[in-house]
């Protein structure tokens, strides 16, 4: 189906009949669905303040108004025909978010706790991902009813320099045909190709083969075939790193025999703030017009302005992707890797508690789903379920029919249910997590190896309406733990609203109730007592 409706757009004819919505399951034990294409879309540092469906529906709650982007794919392809989740976690911080995405697991579980550096010069072992962890496409390519083909492309940011000198197909797994079976991109965050040459790295960047992305076209490596590295520079304007990935993305949606598994990874808009070149492809289908591209802020526009016009570039990238991919016969997922960027977030937003931080700003991220499974009156609807980056593996899994110990992880809950009707929340709590340095889980017990150490471990569960902050650390000499806790009614802990008399939400974290030291109401000290409970017996501090 998707095959048919590609070659239509491309030949501007219109897209021949296809088979109506599957039908999938409700919460009490559904029937597996039938085998799909699924497509993943990662942004990086893309908070819910860029994303105009974000501010619209917040703002229509009484929030002071903030500066998104103009979003329109993403509204309209994906807000509008799909669901968009406002309760939707993921790590600070884009290595770990990157790690619970296609394991299933948080990172106390899989070892990625911190962002992977490349060169990491401060001297403590922080490694990637290890092989040993089970991801996504190894689990669809042998366990699947129907064998999936899968391929990334973008950015990947889970190995580690050590590795990825052994492991020169990283991306590929060890051994070959456990992980992605195609993957080009950035291993890392842009590196610049020429770097004092004045070029920007999303105009020069360093682009990695860990295999042929057509088998049957010509290499891309100057010698031989992948892996390699090649430097990729505009002009040709395509070279630019956000139009380069969704290149590759289509090139994949056109050629992957389905059902298949696509990760489509975006550097944008991580830094550098850059001005958008002229002349980018871009596309307009049914109910969706682009952007007028580039969006250029002026001569010395300040950073925050310059990632906004590469937030809209980055939607007509999307957009781009949406317009092809066969609404009849694939799941699109589409979520951010982290909060803003603390310089480019802007009021009423704080950028104190933004990216990198275990605050709303820097974990709450778009979350958005459009599926074949959809049952009428799910498309457009806004929901407040708790769901998080780790979900996605059972979700696919769902979708790919897979049964068995291999369908769900203890952290992956299967978002299927709220395609199918439910409005509920199957999630009943939502956690997330930072920790410094990562570790190598033992392959059995999944838990740090003796002798690692944990330098800080930062945790927030969420109950209902409350949030539960805990910060532990140690001090530089290793002798004395830290602990401290917050404690946030996002509901109902804002200033009472003059007119209906009643309190608002704290829409930015600035309500304590644990700072005054005064007892809490009730429900609040009922609340605090259950999340306490449930990080000391299902998320154990790793600092000890």
């Amino acid at each position: 189906m998707l095959r048919t409706a590609l070659l239509a757009l491309t030949l501007g004819l219109p897209a021949l009949a296809a088979q109506g919505p599957r039908t999938g399951g409700s919460l009490n034990g559904p029937p597996p669905p039938l085998p799909g294409n699924v497509v993943v879309i990662v942004t990086d540092d893309t908070g819910v303040d860029l994303i105009g469906a974000y501010e619209s529906h917040f703002v229509s709650l009484g929030r002071a108004p903030g500066t998104p982007a103009n979003t329109p794919a993403i509204d309209n392809l994906l807000a509008a025909r799909g669901l968009l989740f406002t309760e939707g976690w993921v790590a600070p911080m884009c290595s770990p978010t990157r790690a619970r995405i296609l394991t299933g697991q948080m990172g106390y579980r899989n070892g990625v706790g911190a962002v992977i550096k490349e060169n990491d010069t401060s001297g403590y072992d922080n490694p990637g991902l290890q092989t040993s962890r089970v991801l996504i496409p190894e689990v669809l390519q042998t366990a699947a009813p129907v064998p999936y083909t899968t391929a990334a492309v973008g950015k990947w940011h889970i190995v580690d320099a050590a590795q990825l000198a052994l492991e020169p197909q990283h991306p590929l797994g060890t051994p070959p045909g456990r992980w992605f079976g195609r993957y080009a991109g950035s291993m890392y965050n842009l590196r610049n190709a020429q770097p004092g040459a004045g070029l920007n790295a999303y105009v020069s960047w360093i682009k990695s083969y860990s295999s042929l992305l057509d088998p049957n076209g010509p290499s891309p490596c100057a010698t031989g075939f992948p892996p390699c590295d090649v430097a990729s520079i505009a002009p040709p304007v395509i070279r630019y790193a956000t139009a380069d990935t969704t290149e590759d993305a289509l090139a994949m949606i056109a050629t992957l025999p389905e059902p298949f598994f696509l990760l489509v990874a975006y550097n944008a808009v991580h830094a550098p703030a850059h001005d958008v070149p002229t002349g980018l492809p871009s596309a307009s289908c049914s109910g969706y017009t682009a952007n007028p591209s580039p969006c250029y802020p002026g001569a010395g526009a300040p950073f925050d302005q310059r990632i906004r016009c590469a937030m809209e570039e980055l939607d007509n990238q999307i957009g781009r992707l949406l317009c092809v991919i066969d609404e009849t016969d694939t799941t699109v997922v589409l979520v951010g890797d982290n909060g803003t960027d603390p310089d480019a977030t802007l009021p009423p937003f704080d950028q104190a508690p933004a990216k990198g931080t275990i605050y709303e700003g820097g974990v709450r991220v778009p979350f958005l789903i459009r599926s074949p499974l959809q049952v009428p009156g799910t498309a457009g609807r806004v929901s407040r379920a708790l769901v998080n980056g780790s979900d996605i593996y059972a979700t696919v899994m769902d979708i790919a029919g897979v049964t068995g110990p291999l369908a769900r992880t203890p952290d992956s809950i299967s978002m299927v249910p709220y395609l199918t009707g439910f409005t509920g929340s199957v999630r009943k709590i939502n956690y997330t997590e930072n920790f410094y340095p990562n570790f190598r889980p033992d392959p059995v017990t999944n838990q740090p190896p003796a002798g690692w150490i944990a330098h800080r471990h930062v945790q927030a569960l969420r109950l209902d309406r409350y949030k539960l902050v805990r910060k532990a650390e140690r001090d530089h000499g290793f002798t004395q733990i830290t602990v401290t806790e917050q404690m946030f009614d996002l509901d109902k802990g804002g200033p009472v609203d003059p007119v209906t008399g009643q309190p608002t939400p704290d829409w930015f974290e600035q309500n304590d109730l644990l700072a005054s030291g005064q007892p809490l109401p009730l429900r609040a000290q009922r609340a605090l007592n259950v999340m306490r409970l449930k990080l000391d017996t299902l998320y154990p501090s790793l600092v000890q």
